[in-house]
């Protein structure tokens, strides 16, 4: 089974930086920034990909990543623009 170390760690955090600027890339001027949006996607890979590996579940990665796309999804969907941002 996996085990939480340093190398999991690591690739939760790259495949949540991944997710962050995938998610920059594809919708551009709209949304939050970039910074923000890495770092929402590393803390969501890093929370579901480590749970998933607490309750012993194979593919934390893939969990991890799935799990950044969805707080990066709440992120973008739920940011509030000014009114001068939408002329």
């Amino acid at each position: 089974m996996e085990e939480l170390n340093g190398t999991m760690i690591f690739w939760l955090i790259s495949a949540g930086m991944v997710a962050g600027a995938l998610t920059k890339v594809s919708i551009w001027k709209q949304g939050v920034d970039l910074v923000p949006n890495l770092i929402g996607g590393v803390v969501g890979a890093v929370v579901v990909g480590s749970s998933a590996i607490m309750i012993n579940m194979p593919g934390s990665l893939a969990f991890g990543f799935l799990g950044s796309l969805a707080v990066l999804f709440i992120m973008n969907v739920f940011y509030l623009q000014s009114e001068e941002e939408h002329a």
